[in-house]
C-alpha cells in the first residue's frame, strides 16, 4: 500500500475523523491575516502570541528544512452528552439546575482529558510509520507554532467558518487540530471549495460582539479569552455579558447548522477511550467556590480548565453567579468574600452587587471594614452603590 494511503488508513483506526495532505510551502495568505489583526490590536492579551510568531508559523519548513508535506489531522471530542451537539442540550433555566443550585458551563472540548496530551499520544503511531520508513517526522499540537486552521483548510479536511472555526464534513467544527511536518513526498489533497454560504447565525448569537466580521474574531471580546486566558481582573463591562460560562463558550458553535446536522463519522467509543472519564459539563457553582487548592489540583489537574488556575476559576464562578442572580447564593459568595485570593475576592463583591439585598449589603459593608487590598475595596465599594440605599420601614 502507498505510504500516504496507509497513513490515511492508520489514522482512522486511531480515531482521527478526518485527514488530508498539504505541501510545506509557507501559507502566505493566512500569514498576511494572521500579522495584520495582531498588528491591529485583535490579538491583545494574548501574551504568547505576537506578529513575530505569526510569520514564524506560517513557515513549515522553519523546523523541518527538508519537508515535503505537512500532514493535517482533525480528532473529534465528546460533546456535552457524549452524544448530541451541546446545542440540542437543554441548558438550566433561572436559578439553577438539579442538584443543589446554580450551575456554569464548561466548553466542550475540556471536558476530558488536556487535548494537546491526548493528540500528542494518537500521533506517536503515524510517526513511527513515517520514521521507520526513514522520514523525519515533527509533530504540532496547537501550542506549537503553526497555522493549524490554514494547514487543515489547504490540506482539504475543512473549510473555514465565519465564527473562524474549521468546519468537517460530516463532523463540524468540534474537532481539535494537529499537523505532521515530514520530509516524506506524500500525495496531496485539493482544498474544499466550499463556504458558509449565506448564513450568519454565529455572527449574531455572540453577546459581546467578538466576531467583529465573517472569520475575523477581535480577542478582546471573546468570552473564552477572559475566562481562559486573562489572568487579572475582567474588566466590568464584559462580566454581564459571559452568562454563565466559567470556561470557554460554545455559542458560535452551538448555533452553527453544520454542527446541529452532523453526526459523527467515529465511534463514540473513540473519543471516550482517548479523553477518559468526563469532568461535570455543567457543574454547581456555590460547590465550586468552596474548592481550597488542594481541591481543584483533584479536580481538574488533568484537563484543560487547569489552565484558569484556581483563582481564575473562582473568579468565573463569581461572575456566573453575578449574573445567574439567585438570592439564595448570598451565603455562598459571602464566604467568597474571605477568600485568600483577591481575585476572587473583588468578583465576589460584585456579584453580592447584583444580588442586592439586605443581606448582600451586610455582607459586603463586613467585608468593606476589613479588607486591606485596593482593588477589592473599589469592588466593594462600587457594589454597595448597585446594592441602592438601605430601604427604611415606613412610620406606622
Amino acid at each position: 500500500m502507498p505510504l500516504t494511503d496507509a497513513l490515511k488508513r492508520r489514522a482512522r483506526e486511531l480515531g482521527f475523523c478526518a485527514i488530508g495532505v498539504t505541501g510545506a510551502e509557507p501559507f502566505r495568505e493566512a500569514e498576511t491575516a494572521a500579522a495584520g489583526r495582531t498588528k491591529e490590536g485583535l490579538m491583545d492579551g494574548l501574551t504568547w502570541w505576537s506578529e513575530a510568531r505569526a510569520h514564524a508559523s506560517a513557515e513549515p519548513r522553519r523546523n523541518t528544512p527538508d519537508a515535503r508535506s505537512v500532514i493535517a489531522l482533525a480528532f473529534p471530542y465528546p460533546t456535552a452528552d457524549g452524544e448530541a451537539p451541546a446545542s440540542q442540550i437543554p441548558s438550566p433555566a433561572g436559578g439553577g439546575g438539579q442538584g443543589g443550585g446554580p450551575r456554569g458551563r464548561i466548553a466542550s472540548y475540556a471536558l476530558g482529558r488536556d487535548y494537546h496530551e491526548v493528540l500528542l499520544e494518537r500521533m506517536q503511531p503515524l510517526l513511527a510509520m513515517l520514521r521507520e520508513q526513514g522520514h523525519r517526522a515533527k509533530s504540532y499540537v496547537d501550542h506549537g507554532w503553526m497555522l493549524d486552521r490554514a494547514a487543515a483548510a489547504r490540506a482539504g479536511i475543512g473549510w473555514l467558518g465565519k465564527n473562524t472555526n474549521l468546519l468537517v464534513p460530516g463532523t463540524g467544527s468540534q474537532v481539535l487540530l494537529c499537523e505532521i511536518v515530514t520530509s516524506a513526498e506524500l500525495d496531496h489533497d485539493e482544498p474544499i471549495k466550499k463556504s458558509c454560504g449565506g448564513c450568519d447565525a454565529c455572527l449574531r448569537v455572540c453577546p459581546t460582539g467578538a466576531l467583529v466580521a465573517p472569520g475575523v474574531l477581535d480577542n478582546r471580546r471573546c468570552i473564552s479569552f477572559w475566562t481562559i486566558e486573562h489572568r487579572g481582573s475582567i474588566p466590568r463591562e464584559m462580566r454581564p455579558l459571559i452568562g454563565d460560562w466559567i470556561f470557554g463558550c460554545d455559542l458560535c458553535q452551538e448555533i452553527c447548522p453544520i454542527n446541529a446536522g452532523a453526526r459523527p463519522s467515529f465511534p463514540d467509543a473513540q473519543a471516550v477511550e482517548a479523553f477518559g472519564p468526563p469532568i461535570e459539563a455543567r457543574p454547581g457553582l456555590e460547590e465550586l467556590l468552596t474548592l481550597d487548592d488542594a481541591a481543584f489540583r483533584a479536580r481538574f489537574r488533568e484537563s484543560a480548565v487547569w489552565r484558569t488556575r484556581r483563582a481564575g476559576l473562582l473568579r468565573n464562578v463569581c461572575v456566573a453567579l453575578g449574573n445567574v442572580a439567585d438570592r439564595a447564593s448570598v451565603p455562598a459568595l459571602t464566604a467568597a468574600l474571605e477568600d485568600p485570593e483577591p481575585l476572587v475576592r473583588g468578583h465576589a463583591a460584585w456579584a453580592l452587587g447584583r444580588l442586592a439585598g439586605t443581606a448582600a449589603r451586610a455582607a459586603l459593608e463586613r467585608a468593606l471594614s476589613r479588607e486591606a487590598d485596593a482593588e477589592v475595596r473599589d469592588e466593594c465599594e462600587l457594589a454597595l452603590q448597585e446594592c441602592g440605599p438601605l430601604a427604611v420601614p415606613s412610620a406606622v
